[in-house]
């Protein structure tokens, strides 16, 4: 009989799940809950960054939006970290690196999602994650995206709201965006599908 109890509990936590991602306003969020049910984060990575951002559906052109896969950055402190190799790595795929980067060692998010941490720097004297690739200082209400569809200062509308497009990266390809945070938390939680709209 209990576990009978604790199977129909399990049945309502699934079914209350999406329930309440919808009522907080987090539909991004189950909307990659969605594809993550027969994809790795990665697969779904891949599936938005070869999606062409120049040429859009008749469905997409009619409803004035496209989705796309949005992720954060930030300026990390080595401080939050307790291994420097992490660190060096975390400024790595968020920033441009003061020293270089050390080609010789490697960081992944998973098994498809590689590259190189920063050569060491010292952080405490040498200004980091300032500069954007429009030479710019990062700031609230930027964001990186494909310079070959969303060119640099244009403006992209992401689920209502408006963001500069002030930077790009390797991996922020087709239908990829990476909005700024200055909080890394906060960076960490908007990783979701959001509507774009169409620039006209």
């Amino acid at each position: 009989m209990k576990r009978f109890f604790l199977i129909i509990s399990l049945i309502i936590l699934v079914l209350a799940i999406p329930l309440l991602l919808l009522s907080r306003g987090q539909n991004h969020k189950l909307k990659l809950l969605g594809k993550l049910v027969t994809k790795s984060l990665e697969q779904v990575r891949q599936d938005y960054t070869n999606r062409s951002c120049q040429a859009f559906s008749p469905r997409e052109i009619k409803q004035g939006y496209f989705e796309a896969l949005v992720t954060g950055y930030c300026k990390p402190r080595a401080v939050a970290f307790s291994n420097r190799a992490d660190f060096l790595c975390a400024v790595g795929l968020n920033c441009s690196c003061p020293n270089g980067r050390n080609e010789t060692a490697g960081c992944a998010l998973g098994q498809s999602f590689v590259w190189s941490p920063c050569q060491e720097f010292d952080d405490r004297t040498i200004d980091y994650c300032h500069q954007t690739a429009n030479q710019t200082k990062p700031a609230s209400g930027t964001i990186a995206a494909d310079w070959s569809c969303f060119p640099q200062n244009s403006l992209i509308n992401i689920n209502g709201r408006d963001y500069q497009v002030t930077d790009k990266g390797a991996a922020i390809k087709g239908r990829r965006f990476d909005i700024w945070f200055d909080n890394c938390q906060d960076a960490f939680q908007v990783l979701g599908i959001y509507k774009i709209a169409i620039p006209k």
